[in-house]
């Protein structure tokens, strides 16, 4: 009887925090529902209003800003959905959906003192809600808002390179530190031009929760001294197209 209660307990906090993110999930798609409802009835009568529904690709650069670590800006792209809807006077609302594929890479120590690049992957969406301001119609505007992204853990892109040791520590390996934030927060601003069926894009996005914060609770300083305190922020440079139905 025992065993059996340490077993529930135990699934309990292992299914926690995903029962956390789904509910956070739930609450977002709601208030996203009763924008684009009111949204919807408070379309402006324009020559440039607008309710599409757009496929979108972009190339993307990742980069953390941390002190933690020595990084390396490395590429990966984003795909997904997106609809616009007229909003109010010259403002769109821009509801999107993104899976994302990003890589990243810290410095280590490699063989004869040398620096050594490790190159992680990750996966993950992002559930973006913006607005954007029209300055000349259908044909260049400004966007800008916050984006919602949940992740998976850091994958190593080269096995062999799991026990090296990542530079600015004596003993913290690239495999110690693959489980980063599932979920982060994001704001994002960028431009977009071009035409009514095919728009441009080009943003900045930047993270406005530790994306290391996890690693805080795997108790790493017993590994390594040096290995506490861990903050970063993400930084992803986009540019892309749009294509509107």
């Amino acid at each position: 009887m025992k065993s059996k209660r340490v077993l529930t307990i135990k699934n309990t906090i292992h299914l926690s925090p995903i029962l956390k993110i789904r509910n956070t999930l739930k609450h977002f798609l709601l208030f996203l529902l009763i924008l684009t409802t009111f949204a919807a009835n408070a379309q402006r009568d324009s020559k440039y209003a607008s309710n599409r529904i757009g496929v979108q690709g972009q190339y993307a650069l990742l980069d953390l800003n941390t002190s933690n670590f020595h990084t390396n800006q490395e590429a990966g792209f984003l795909a997904g959905l997106s609809k616009r809807t007229a909003f109010y006077n010259n403002f769109d609302l821009i509801f999107g959906v993104d899976f994302m594929q990003t890589s990243l890479s810290l410095n280590a120590n490699g063989a004869a003192s040398e620096v050594e690049k490790v190159k992680y992957m990750w996966s993950g969406a992002q559930v973006k809600m913006l607005l954007s301001y029209l300055i000349a119609g259908d044909h260049f505007s400004i966007e800008f808002g916050p984006i919602f992204q949940v992740n998976g853990k850091m994958e190593l892109d080269d096995e062999n390179q799991r026990a090296l040791v990542l530079d600015g520590y004596t003993s913290l390996q690239a495999e110690d530190i693959q489980e980063w934030s599932r979920v982060n927060g994001l704001v994002t601003l960028g431009l977009s031009a071009g035409f009514t069926h095919v728009r441009f894009t080009a943003n900045y996005q930047y993270g406005f929760t530790n994306a290391l914060k996890r690693l805080n609770d795997e108790r790493l300083e017993l590994k390594d001294p040096a290995a506490t305190n861990f903050k970063g922020n993400l930084g992803l440079i986009t540019a892309g197209i749009v294509l509107y139905l």
